[in-house]
């Protein structure tokens, strides 16, 4: 327990007094010294910790006595907590990376996870500036990803190609039906066509980057595209050629 403690921010002086307490129930920081043998300047420097992190309350008389706080819900409170750090983190990392990427011309990255193409896919919703082109006619990307295409759409310019009616009518933002050039040349694309590798969907992200996912084996793979001299020339040609069809 202490390992699993320690594991989670806590001392292992700290780990020792709040397993101490909940096992009697209440103590005096004297009797947790007995107990547990802890330097008295010590317990009473613990029990401050512990009480600030929001593991144990004190009853604020003399003289002052421990318990600790409830349980379920100082567990329920680390994990919204562990969540949020997490998200910050997450969000922060994002940006710096945004922030600090040199421009040079076709960076390209190979992912091979479903956790880093789904990360990547929900990076560019949340990031582009002005524009997002989704070219893809799998109804589960659309439902998958509806909150963070939602809050896109609020943003920026979020247009989707499909290649028939019936997935467009699920589209809740504006949708057109493919040509036959964008079919052949986009929804699979010749090199990926040529191995034999389905295409699921390709973004382009404000005209210079570009995600496309594929399947290989069964599993989805990803290629990433970062300042594609490309990108900008596709989306306006696809753009051009295209019939608006929903909503």
């Amino acid at each position: 327990m202490i390992v699993q403690l320690k594991g989670i921010g806590m001392s292992e002086y700290e780990s020792k007094v709040y397993l101490t307490l909940i096992c009697i129930n209440s103590a005096s920081p004297r009797e947790l010294h007995e107990t547990t043998n802890i330097p008295g300047g010590r317990v009473y420097e613990t029990l401050t910790n512990l009480e600030k992190k929001g593991f144990i309350i004190s009853n604020r008389q003399s003289p002052v006595r421990y318990r600790v706080a409830d349980i379920p819900h100082t567990i329920e409170r680390l994990k919204q907590e562990a969540v949020t750090r997490y998200d910050t983190l997450g969000i922060a990392l994002e940006t710096y990376a945004a922030l600090t990427c040199i421009d040079q011309l076709g960076q390209t990255y190979t992912i091979q996870s479903e956790w880093g193409i789904e990360n990547q896919i929900r990076f560019l919703l949340k990031t582009a500036k002005n524009e997002l082109l989704i070219i893809s006619d799998d109804p589960g990307f659309y439902q998958y990803f509806a909150e963070e295409l939602s809050q896109a759409v609020k943003r920026v310019s979020v247009n989707s190609v499909v290649s028939n009616k019936k997935t467009a009518k699920k589209i809740p933002f504006p949708c057109y039906l493919a040509d036959k050039d964008t079919k052949e040349s986009l929804f699979q694309p010749p090199i990926l066509r040529k191995m034999s590798l389905p295409t699921k969907v390709i973004i382009y992200a404000d005209r210079k980057e570009v995600l496309a996912v594929y399947v290989r084996d069964g599993k989805k793979e990803a290629v990433f595209t970062r300042n594609n001299i490309y990108a900008d020339f596709i989306t306006r040609t696809v753009m051009r050629n295209q019939v608006r069809v929903s909503p």
